[in-house]
């Protein structure tokens, strides 16, 4: 007759069927499920439930969940447009501020000239920011208009 043991070897659990077992595996009680996800080490090595009183089916529900949460991205990805997506979010007006301004601010130059030759446009990159503050300082731009543009 095979019997369910608790391997716990390389700090793992698994659960094994065998008739054979191996030094130092666990023997499951007749109580205790053989779903080895419901089950943790202690601080001591020691195998406990980490759902106690909760049916196989809310274990495994509950790890689902678990899963989904961490499957979430915490942290956002980098907003990045394409130049044209970027200069869009500025008026046809605003634009031809800026250009004009940069025949006389070398700064706003800069900036125009950087634009030009980027791949992309990173909505979270200081210089991009930076370059938008730099509009806004000249008079440009506003500051609720440059926190638009990097919304």
């Amino acid at each position: 007759m095979m019997n369910a043991y608790f391997d716990i070897r390389n700090g793992h659990i698994a659960i094994v069927e065998t008739d054979t077992p191996e030094p130092g595996w666990i023997k499951l009680t007749s109580k205790q499920s053989r779903l080895a996800a419901r089950y943790r080490l202690d601080e001591d090595g020691k195998v406990i439930d980490a759902f106690p009183g909760k049916t196989d089916e809310e274990v495994l529900a509950a790890i689902a969940e678990q899963q989904a949460a961490q499957a979430q991205p915490t942290a956002s990805a980098p907003r990045v447009l394409t130049k044209l997506q970027f200069l869009n979010r500025f008026t046809n007006e605003e634009l031809a501020a800026v250009y004009t301004a940069a025949k006389t601010n070398v700064l706003i130059e800069v900036f125009l000239d950087k634009l030009k030759l980027a791949q992309e446009v990173n909505l979270d990159d200081p210089q991009t920011v930076d370059g938008l503050q730099a509009l806004a300082a000249a008079g440009l731009l506003s500051e609720a208009r440059v926190q638009e543009v990097l919304a």
